[in-house]
């Protein structure tokens, strides 16, 4: 799939006047959990940052959070020592860190598009390769492949991506192992929101044999807590090459502060992740099946989904410039993205958060069907 990345500035500038006038009604482009009903109940939380690892000593409570991590990877089935689990601020910083631990100064970095930017300003020069929809989000492997160059250090993916959803098959990391460990490379996983997978379908990259596995996730999309600072790098993969990427990691991350009251309470958080899931993956499930059912009643668009992540793509008639139909229903106080922010071709697509209250969600997906129809 062609792609292209035309600015919006009208659009998100727009976006964000009605967002901090509070007068958006139906945004459906939320993507904090907390302001979707889905937060965590505060006396609980507020108990569990102030209690847990309180008493601990720095270094203490950096190991309980270590062992906690690679606990939680050992119910995806992935094998991480805990002194190779690393820390961050932020799911950007982690990405950072990951990539600079897998790039180097001048390395470069093979990214997926559609998707949102797994490469900041200023960390590892990116290239793309392509996703392609077939019943699902997959993989383009000749475009990978074909993106192969001698400064290549390193194929990063979303897994699950944002927004396509699209989820490594276990036949998908088999082929990414074998390409990266013949040819020297970096499998760099962004795997915040693996938890909302489709049951069946967590093939972590951390599960990587022949290749240096850079495993990033943390709080944020785990217990949807991302105000915590207490996001993850962990490396895994054979020993002759993780060894020297968690050296360079640890260089990186320099001497260990202070941990954050999120860091120190991190081992209790994922020990109660569960409920928080469970009401996640149920609201995903029923937005989603909103869009499909509005789908099969000829409603006018397709739904691209991928198998997880909280965002949906619908594929709409490609008969004008998405940007301003967009525009028109903020003005209706509906909020959803024009496709081309994310990757893809400049009409035919918008982007959805499934994390809305499934009243807000209806109510906003009823106005674009009628703003679609009037165009039709």
């Amino acid at each position: 799939m062609e792609t292209t990345s035309i600015p919006s500035p009208d659009f998100v500038r727009r976006l964000a006047q009605l967002r901090a006038a509070g007068v958006l009604r139906f945004d459906l482009l939320e993507s904090d959990p907390t302001r979707c009903g889905l937060g965590w109940d505060r006396r609980e939380l507020e108990a569990l940052l102030e209690g847990r690892g309180a008493g601990a000593g720095p270094e203490a409570a950096l190991t309980d959070a270590r062992e906690a991590v690679a606990s939680y990877l050992a119910g995806h089935r992935v094998s991480v020592p805990p002194d190779r689990v690393f820390f961050a601020s932020s799911r950007g910083a982690a990405r950072r860190l990951a990539l600079a631990a897998a790039c180097g100064a001048d390395g470069e970095v093979l990214v997926p598009a559609p998707a949102r930017p797994l490469v900041e300003s200023g960390a590892a020069h990116a290239r793309r390769y392509a996703l392609v929809f077939g019943e699902e989000w997959r993989i383009d492997r000749k475009s990978l492949r074909r993106g192969v160059g001698p400064r290549t250090r390193a194929i990063a993916v979303g897994n699950p991506a944002e927004p396509t959803g699209a989820l490594l098959t276990a036949e998908e990391l088999a082929a990414l192992d074998e390409l990266c460990g013949v040819r020297g490379l970096a499998l760099v996983g962004d795997e915040a929101f693996l938890d909302t997978a489709s049951p069946g379908s967590d093939a972590s990259v951390g599960r990587a044999t022949r290749c240096l596995a850079l495993h990033v996730s943390g709080l944020s999309g785990v217990c949807g807590l991302p105000d915590l600072g207490a996001e993850w790098v962990a490396v895994a993969g054979p020993e002759p090459v993780a060894a020297p990427a968690a050296a360079r990691l640890r260089a990186l991350s320099g001497a260990a502060a202070s941990p954050s009251p999120g860091l120190r309470a991190l081992p209790a958080l994922l020990a109660r992740r569960e409920p928080f899931l469970e009401a996640l993956r149920a609201r995903l499930a029923r937005n989603r099946g909103a869009i499909a059912a509005a789908a099969l009643r000829e409603a006018p668009w397709s739904l691209q989904w991928g198998g997880g992540s909280s965002w949906a793509v619908l594929q709409i008639n490609p008969v004008r410039d998405e940007t301003e139909l967009c525009l028109e229903l903020l003005d209706e106080g509906v909020a959803i993205q024009p496709g081309h922010l994310d990757g893809f071709p400049a009409t035919g697509f918008l982007v959805v958060s499934l994390l809305p209250e499934p009243d807000v969600f209806l109510a906003g997906l009823e106005r674009l069907e009628r703003h679609l129809r009037r165009i039709d």
